[in-house]
């Protein structure tokens, strides 16, 4: 808008005339600051004078110079910046008045995200840092400076080859290029991946861009993971040595186990023995066969941890003979509970027979422990396609939630259910029962719910695959058990 001077007596302005205003105004969101065509200025927006916006106006008509002013004026919904441009004409001068309170609070807002990622970068225990694309630091925080060992300045505008020397700086220049050279954000782990030396870094590296995709530098960001790592080595090396103690347990305690049985085989096939005494030895006997199996069992650990997978000696067999004869013997030792099995199509196929019975014992005895008193467990065997299908299920409370992703983990006991024996065990059970399924190529499944019960689904190949398992010879086998027994006699 254009404004007239209007002077006291003395020369002096005391106000403004409008001459006229630009239909703009609207658009520019100042209606209503400033008055209308042949209004006064002071007349119609008093807070001219309050804000300093008419001591402007006034300098400019008297001294004839521009100006370019920023004014802040109080309103009801807070303070409204008003950018002013004055330019001197003929008695006068033009205003033009820009509202631009939006921007001042968005430069306020940016402001303060500004300072507060600034003192994110600044407090953290992880080294941040900016490079240029030619590797030269160009921004890096205390804990980067840290990692160096010298003071920021000191490190600003050089690479990682002047500060470290050529070969200690080999790998994070490689991953520097191959991040750049990819244009993705990488995470590395290393012991020479990082800033500085000394440590293992583990460190996540991107390419900056401008806004037209140009790429300007590459930020990192590397935490320092030694104490982790050596945490992590220190179990590993724990779990060897304690994976290595219990092969060797079990391997040592196998040969007295067999002396023992012996034993006690050849005192009970004695006629003169007492009642009490023949009870005595079969007590003695079974007690030795329950270590035995506990045994086996810590050897199949053993090798299925350390011997690349449970050794198998697969064959021609028929999986229906195989459950029927376990089957039986089960029903033996739970003479007041039923065993329902069902057959569909074939059950014929090359595996491991002493495994597949070690399987089926296992999870049917589980079923059997697990399940009420008086309900009956039922398997079923089910040619699907190429693949032998093997369901085990009962019925009873659901296996928690919460213990369904370590069923099948080493030394786990599942909590007790109704009608489970009070029998003890070292909780290797079902690991060795999915080692044992894996190695023939198959896989293992569980469905547990209230309504349904519980099954145990295995899904086997009909011949056992080339890389499953560790597939041992008869003639082996038949000298590690001469060998075996040949020492317990011996003992």
């Amino acid at each position: 808008m254009r404004l007239r001077a209007i002077r006291s007596s003395e020369g002096r302005i005391i106000d403004f005339d409008c001459l006229d205003s630009s239909p703009d105004l609207m658009r520019q969101g100042v209606p209503g600051l400033l008055p209308t065509r042949g209004k006064r200025l002071l007349d119609e927006a008093p807070w001219v004078a309050e804000c300093s916006l008419f001591d402007a106006c006034a300098r400019v008509a008297e001294r004839q110079v521009p100006e370019v002013e920023r004014f802040g004026r109080t309103t009801p919904a807070g303070i409204a910046w008003l950018l002013a441009r004055m330019a001197p004409c003929e008695g006068g001068l033009t205003l033009f008045l820009e509202d631009f309170t939006r921007r001042v609070e968005s430069e306020a807002a940016l402001r303060r995200d500004r300072d507060l990622l600034h003192a994110v970068i600044q407090s953290t225990t992880d080294a941040v840092f900016v490079k240029d694309l030619s590797g030269r630091y160009v921004l890096l925080n205390p804990a980067a400076a840290k990692a160096f060992g010298r003071p920021a300045p000191e490190v600003i505008g050089r690479t990682d080859v002047e500060l470290l020397g050529a070969e200690a700086a080999a790998a994070t220049v490689t991953h520097d290029q191959a991040v750049c050279e990819s244009g993705q954000t990488a995470t590395y782990e290393d012991a020479d991946g990082g800033p500085g030396f000394g440590c293992v870094w583990q460190s996540t590296k991107g390419v900056l861009r401008h806004p037209d995709g140009r790429a300007y530098g590459l930020f990192g960001i590397s935490r320092d993971v030694t104490v982790r790592r050596r945490q992590e080595e220190e179990r590993e090396q724990e779990g060897r040595f304690r994976e290595r103690f219990i092969g060797v347990l079990g391997h040592d305690l196998g040969n007295p186990l067999a002396a023992i049985r012996l034993s006690a085989a050849a005192m009970l096939a004695k006629d003169t023995l007492t009642p009490d005494v023949r009870r005595v030895m079969q007590r003695i006997d079974a007690s030795a066969e329950r270590m035995a199996r506990l045994v086996k069992q810590l050897l199949d650990f053993t090798r299925a941890r350390m011997a690349g997978g449970i050794p198998l000696r697969p064959g021609e067999m028929a999986l229906e003979e195989v459950c029927r004869r376990i089957i039986a013997e089960l029903e033996l030792a739970y003479p007041n509970r039923d065993i329902h099995l069902e057959i569909r199509g074939e059950s014929k196929g090359f595996w491991d027979e002493e495994r597949m019975a070690q399987v089926l014992s296992n999870l049917v005895a589980n079923a059997l422990q697990h399940s009420p008193v008086g309900t009956p467990v039922s398997v079923r065997l089910e040619s699907v396609d190429s693949l032998q299908r093997v369901a085990v299920h009962n019925v009873g409370q659901p296996i928690p939630e919460a213990l369904r992703p370590h069923l099948f983990e080493p030394f786990h006991h599942s909590e007790g259910g109704p009608g489970r024996a009070s029998r003890g065990g070292l909780g290797l059970g079902l690991y060795i029962v999915a080692q044992i399924v894996q190695a023939h190529g198959g896989r293992i499944e569980v469905d547990s719910s209230s309504q349904e019960g519980t099954s145990f689904v295995l899904l086997l190949p009909r011949s056992v695959p080339a890389p499953a398992g560790t597939v041992e010879d008869e003639r082996s086998q038949r000298q590690q058990a001469f060998g075996r027994e040949g020492t317990a006699a011996r003992s």
